[in-house]
């Protein structure tokens, strides 16, 4: 627990303990009407009242920022940190998002690919993973894309957004100077596609792409593992319009 976490859990105990032992006394005593709204709102001015007096520091990472974000209460970064928001959106209708990573076990290194497609309402269609060889980062970023860019061909699902946390692989395929030996593969899967779109996105909102590539970097070169649906191993994926932090 950070400091300024525990600062404001100790501040929470103290001062609701306070708010309950008045409470029962008025009630005892006095008969008083005790409504549970009133005390809400004091023991919330409690944890504003500690939050300002706190010298503590937040830990820049997303559990204590979604914890302070929840409550309303100010943010104590650590020095030096810039905290940016970012998050997943929905394909249109008729349009499905394919959200890439590949990943290297070491660059050069051991790879692998992943990808899941979904809806225009959020749903899980299916996820694939992929063994690769040796590769670096960059190389199977740029073959996690071709390979759901194949997928989706064959799979009749021609209007597509490519989502990856790749920027510099983003524009390469933007700008048409992807890697020479991967220009035939790459034409091939896109040419039966009616219409694709390709962004970039941090990692931080495309975090289920990236378990499902490593699971792709531990399988043998060429294995594939295709999912229909949300498979079990995913347990948690992305909410569309939830903010997800960085920490720079």
């Amino acid at each position: 627990m950070s400091p300024y976490l525990k600062d404001l859990w100790i501040g929470a105990i103290w001062g609701g303990t306070k708010l309950i032992w008045h409470a029962r006394n008025k009630k005892t005593f006095k008969d008083h009407i005790i409504t549970m709204d009133k005390k809400k709102r004091k023991w919330s001015k409690l944890f504003h009242d500690t939050a300002f007096l706190s010298k503590g520091r937040m830990y820049n990472n997303q559990s204590n920022l979604g914890i302070l974000r929840s409550l309303g209460l100010p943010l104590h970064p650590s020095k030096s940190a810039v905290i940016k928001t970012c998050s997943w959106e929905l394909p249109g209708k008729g349009e499905i998002k394919i959200n890439t990573d590949g990943a290297a076990r070491g660059n050069l290194g051991k790879g692998g690919i992943g990808c899941i497609f979904r809806d225009c309402k959020g749903n899980v269609l299916g996820t694939l993973a992929k063994g690769l060889g040796l590769v670096t980062n960059y190389t199977a970023e740029c073959q996690a894309i071709i390979h759901e860019v194949a997928s989706a061909a064959s799979n009749g699902w021609l209007i597509a957004w490519v989502e990856s946390d790749s920027k510099a692989a983003v524009e390469a395929f933007n700008s048409d100077n992807i890697p020479w030996n991967l220009e035939t593969e790459w034409g091939n899967a896109k040419k039966s596609m009616k219409q694709i779109r390709i962004s970039s996105n941090w990692r931080e909102a495309n975090f289920s792409a990236d378990k499902i590539a490593k699971r792709g970097a531990h399988m043998h070169d060429g294995l594939c593992e295709i999912e229909v649906g949300r498979p079990a191993f995913l347990r948690k994926i992305e909410v569309p319009m939830q903010e997800y932090f960085r920490f720079c």
